[in-house]
């Protein structure tokens, strides 16, 4: 059977059955509203196919035994009936009934007599399926064409159904023991991510090469602990209990090595190598194991190989800075050997990215070895931001923390009981400054697709994952973010003579990084700057996503309170301009920089640096006009003069 399937193949090629042991056809119109418009969004937003689930199967004799996805396969049949039935679309159309109810004859006459339209037959009683007709037809009339998707028609909608609709088929072995399996599978009708299907077809090329079952649930295993992406992928291996006893799945994938830099406590750093890992893996062993269980079922299994629900729960409570479909991305390319310059980062594309049909099974099995590798240094030296406030954090402020083994015994006798903490310094020097780097990276580039800065660093710490663990490998990395953060200066601000401030002008289109890179600056001359900056805690400073230019004196001043426009040579130079949340540029309006200050004073600590130095100036000089046009000219002056020393 070919993989995937359009719906138009789905509903006239092939039979199907429902066995006795499913239930009735159960979806409201809740459950298929949100199907029509769930089809309805992709068309409007363009979507080459859109892949509605997965349809499980067992060949019996000439037809295949539905195990999972009845609900789905049934309300499909049930929308393409009644808009053949109610619009007569021009384009193909349902030929057959392919679907029928093992001893369910009520059900089969049902469908024979909505296939023949003959709507008012007495076959047809007010079963489920003649309530899910009607549920079914008055949500194509409330939704189709109406306001929200008034360029769609019937006609668009039947064709694209029938066509760019796709549903994945997973089939069965022939010795599955369905009663064992049918409860495992919950009909949701939702639609596939990316990630799950380039999951499930590396796993059906692994097992159609004849690799071992043991070792595809493996590959699954990884996969699965690595997709619960804001969570450690480390949890989701069974760890020792005490220190005494023999090691684990964790110790010996995650190599653990006494903590040489922290004497005289029980710690043990967990290595980043990660080399021959489903050597080391454990899985849990049945006798008749599907492809589809292996796929859906790897992260329950986990949990029977005692994964820790809540190992210093803070771990568990923040936000990546990208997501995994964009991490798979990054993999990908680490797998391949790709630079920076060569990737593209479109969600849409990945699927396709992947050749899955193209990759043998070494490439798979290599591929989840760099997954797993690639995830633990991420989960491990990669910022990320916290989603609450805690006595150690503030709600998203930015966070570089690692895993470590603990061995410890709250008694004074006792065994010493292993537990993984992650509350150290991810790196032993710098940390903070890797911190402020990544931060003002993440801040400044937040599309996915143009995290590339983000995969030259997770390159960067896989090709050199055997030295992570180095005292002054945090010396290493620091200079190799600075010296990227200069790169980019130099393609972003940059002209052929170097950086000046003409380039800087708002009408040049200044660019978000000028900015965060100059508060970079500032907070790395902060000792210097402090001298004469007394009343700013350049300490304090976080990065955050501030994305709105906005002019300190503004463009269009209030006149009736005798505020004249700035020439614009003063108006829009580099000095005149600041980085704020849109919120902010809002409520700062037109107003004159003294009433800014006035009205917003409370706020000041926690801006752009650039701007709490402009608001410093403002104060003292009390005014921040044409009349300051020599001190706002030399403050621009001196901050370009840092920014050149820094990169230059």
């Amino acid at each position: 059977m070919n993989n995937p399937l359009s719906i138009f193949d789905l509903l006239n090629d092939n039979s199907y059955s429902i066995p006795l042991y499913q239930r009735n056809f159960a979806w409201t119109d809740v459950e298929i509203t949100q199907l029509i418009i769930d089809v309805l969004d992709s068309i409007k937003e363009n979507r080459p196919e859109y892949f509605i689930g997965t349809l499980v199967v067992s060949k019996n004799g000439n037809e295949y035994s539905i195990i999972d996805g009845q609900q789905r396969f049934t309300s499909i049949l049930l929308i393409a009936l009644a808009i053949q039935n109610e619009y007569s679309p021009s384009t193909k159309r349902v030929e057959k009934i392919n679907l029928c109810f093992s001893a369910r004859k009520r059900s089969n006459d049902t469908l024979s007599s909505l296939f023949l339209n003959d709507i008012n037959t007495g076959k047809i009683t007010n079963d489920e399926l003649r309530r899910g007709y009607g549920e079914t037809v008055s949500a194509i009339k409330e939704h189709i064409g109406s306001s929200d998707y008034l360029d769609i028609s019937i006609e668009d909608f039947y064709g694209y159904l029938f066509d760019k609709v796709k549903i994945f088929i997973s089939e069965m072995p022939e010795d599955l023991d369905v009663n064992l399996y049918f409860e495992r599978f919950n009909s949701r009708g939702e639609q596939l991510e990316y990630h799950e299907i380039i999951k499930a077809e590396l796993m059906q090329r692994l097992v159609a090469n004849g690799i071992a079952f043991a070792k595809v649930q493996k590959f699954a295993k990884v996969w699965d602990a690595c997709s619960e992406f804001e969570t450690p992928c480390i949890k989701f291996f069974k760890k020792k209990t005490k220190g005494s006893d023999a090691d684990e799945e964790r110790e010996k994938v995650f190599k653990c090595e006494w903590s040489e830099y922290e004497p005289g406590r029980n710690s043990w750093r967990y290595g980043y190598s990660l080399k021959n890992i489903y050597s080391k893996m454990v899985v849990n062993k049945e006798s008749k194991k599907s492809l589809i269980s292996a796929i859906e079922e790897t992260v329950e299994s986990g949990a029977d190989a005692g994964i820790e629900a809540v190992e210093n729960e803070d771990s568990n409570k923040y936000r990546c800075i990208v997501n995994f479909n964009t991490f798979l991305y990054y993999v990908l390319y680490l797998t391949d050997n790709v630079g920076a310059d060569s990737i593209q980062l479109d969600d849409k594309k990945l699927k396709s990215a992947f050749k899955v049909s193209s990759r043998d099974s070494q490439w798979i099995l290599s591929f989840g070895e760099n997954l797993l590798k690639a995830k633990f240094i991420f989960d491990n030296l990669i910022i990320r931001s916290s989603l609450e406030t805690t006595n150690r954090r503030k709600e998203g402020e930015w966070f570089l923390q690692k895993a470590y083994r603990e061995d410890k015994n709250e008694k004074a006798r006792g065994h010493l009981y292993v537990q993984t903490r992650f509350d150290k310094n991810s790196f032993p020097t710098n940390n903070h400054e890797i911190l402020m780097l990544q931060s003002m990276f993440a801040v400044t580039f937040t599309a996915y697709k143009d995290t590339k800065w983000l995969y030259s660093t997770l390159k960067y710490l896989f090709e050199n994952a055997d030295k992570l663990n180095e005292a002054n490998f945090g010396d290493k990395f620091y200079a190799f973010l600075e010296s990227m953060s200069k790169r980019f200066a130099i393609e972003r601000i940059c002209n052929s003579s170097g950086l000046d401030a003409e380039r800087l002008r708002y009408n040049n289109f200044v660019p978000v990084y000028a900015f965060n890179l100059t508060d970079y600056v500032l907070w790395k001359n902060r000792e210097k700057l402090g001298l004469g900056y007394t009343a700013i805690k350049f300490d304090d400073f976080r990065f955050t996503y501030r994305r709105s230019i906005e002019h300190w004196y503004p463009q269009n001043p209030n006149e009736t309170e005798g505020k004249s426009k700035l020439p614009d040579d003063l108006l829009h130079c580099f000095g005149n301009l600041c980085l704020i949340v849109a919120s902010q540029n809002s409520a700062f309006g037109n107003l004159y920089p003294l009433a800014k200050l006035a009205n917003w004073r409370s706020i000041f600590s926690t801006q752009s640096l650039k701007l709490q130095m402009m608001a410093a100036n403002t104060d003292s000089w009390s005014c921040w006009d044409e009349t300051k046009r020599t001190e706002i000219l030399e403050m621009e002056k001196d901050i370009l003069q840092l920014l050149k020393e820094y990169i230059y």
